[in-house]
């Protein structure tokens, strides 16, 4: 009886040691961002700053100012404010998710990317992603936020299905500058 008492004890601790293991979370769980759900004409919160997608378009053309490219674009309109810092708060982190694959905003337009938020005051303008063109009918998430490295961050997260945008010839980037509130 006690053999038997034993290894049932012993079992009970083996399958509870490995339940702990399963549920606990992983470095990389531990220190992911905290996404903040957007929607397209609503603004978000975040650690920071604020933001608002405005409009969501896709095209075979880019077009900003003197600048033009061809391929395949997905353009984001959107206006954005610093939520507590004077100087330094930077749209520093603008990425597209599709199929596990990420996309960075194109730095070659002139653009909303990079460019520094003040309290108060919103800035209009666009982001540019130049995707390949067989993801366009796949669904998509786009991430903002401050700081290239998104760790105990928060990033606000927008879900895009890109088969629902229609192609069009050509888009114009919004020029970055004072949001018209």
């Amino acid at each position: 009886m006690r053999r038997w008492l034993a290894w049932a004890i012993g079992l009970t601790l083996m399958v509870g040691a490995w339940g702990v293991i399963q549920i606990t979370p992983t470095q990389d769980d531990a220190e992911a961002p905290f996404p903040l759900a957007a929607e397209i004409d609503r603004t978000v919160t975040a650690r920071g700053f604020a933001v608002a997608v405005t409009d969501v378009q896709l095209a075979s053309s880019a077009v900003a100012g003197g600048w033009s490219a061809e391929g395949t674009w997905l353009i984001v309109d959107l206006e954005a404010e610093a939520t507590r810092e004077e100087t330094g708060t930077r749209l520093a982190r603008a990425e597209l998710t599709v199929d596990g694959l990420t996309y960075r905003a194109s730095e070659r337009p002139p653009s909303l990317f990079g460019s520094v938020l003040t309290p108060g005051i919103p800035r209009q303008g666009s982001l540019a992603f130049e995707i390949p063109s067989d993801v366009v009918r796949r669904a998509a998430t786009l991430e903002l936020g401050l700081y290239d490295d998104p760790r105990l961050d928060s990033a606000v997260t927008l879900d895009l299905d890109l088969a629902s945008l229609e192609l069009q010839d050509e888009v114009e980037l919004l020029e970055t500058g004072w949001a018209k509130r």
